[in-house]
């Protein structure tokens, strides 16, 4: 009778560590499946999309618009997007445009859809809309320290003039027998200009003065009566119902700040004229 039970025994743990066993291999095939469709080479995925909020891109420039959330530009925005739910990542210059252009309900800053165009990068104001503006911006033309600067285009003949990449100065100077250099960042443009690596560079104001100042030296001169540009700052945004909801909340925050009188603090305490700056109204 003991045998007999012993027997039975035997067998019984001898059909557990069988199935154990292929249980085992089973998990062990599983796993290993799925390892080998995990590490499978698969095409590069696009760069991720906010999922929830809406998603400004901010066109790093250096100095002034850092990628690190330094500078005017990004002082200037986190006090104009104060309580709003919205994911402001800060990219390359160029990189910030393309993600701009290929996501169907994102945004851009510092922007406005004249300047898109008069870039060449979209075709018309159709499928876009701006925020009211927050900054005027004026773009001049700065010669090397001791010189004079131009006054016509005739004098921006057989120069060298560094430009901001994307912008439209080639075409404000079309008439002018000029060599253009394009440059991605405001701090190397300026580091071109006192080298003497080119003759001339088209800068914007107020940027100039910040850049100057971060290099410890005075601003080179430029003919304030000679302006090749004159627009505002804004955000753009891809037009659907969710960006104009932004941009009506957007535009109602901003006339408070103007009433408030925190836009022009800011703008006071960056060592900027807030008359010379803000939009007329």
């Amino acid at each position: 009778m003991r045998k007999h039970i012993t027997k039975k025994r035997f067998l019984l743990i001898g059909t557990l560590l069988l199935v154990a066993t292929i249980s085992i291999g089973n998990q062990m095939f599983q796993s290993g499946e799925t390892a080998k469709q995990v590490t499978a080479p698969t095409a590069p995925s696009p760069e991720p999309v906010a999922l929830s909020g809406l998603q400004i891109y901010g066109t790093n420039w250096g100095e002034t618009l850092a990628t690190d959330g330094t500078g005017f530009y990004n002082d200037l925005v986190k006090l104009a997007l104060s309580g709003f739910d919205v994911r402001y990542d800060i990219r390359p210059y160029r990189r910030a445009k393309a993600l701009f252009l290929r996501g169907a309900a994102s945004c851009l800053y510092p922007s406005n859809i004249q300047l898109l165009i008069d870039g060449q990068e979209i075709e018309s104001p159709d499928g876009f809309i701006d925020t009211d503006g927050f900054l005027v911006v004026k773009v001049f033309v700065f010669s090397k320290p001791g010189t004079k600067p131009p006054s016509t285009v005739a004098e921006i003949n057989h120069k060298s003039v560094a430009y901001a990449m994307g912008s439209r100065v080639p075409f404000f100077l079309r008439n002018a027998n000029a060599d253009f250099i394009a440059v991605s960042d405001e701090t190397d443009k300026a580091q071109m200009l006192l080298s003497g690596r080119v003759d001339l560079m088209s800068a914007a104001m107020p940027d100039a003065k910040f850049v100057f100042d971060g290099l410890g030296t005075p601003m080179p001169p430029f003919d304030a009566n000679y302006l090749l540009n004159d627009t505002v700052v804004r955000i753009t945004c891809h037009d659907t119902p969710g960006t104009r909801a932004f941009v009506a909340a957007f535009n109602e925050h901003l006339a408070s700040l103007g009433n408030s009188g925190a836009l022009s603090s800011l703008i006071s305490s960056a060592g900027l004229d807030a008359d010379l700056y803000l939009p007329k109204k």
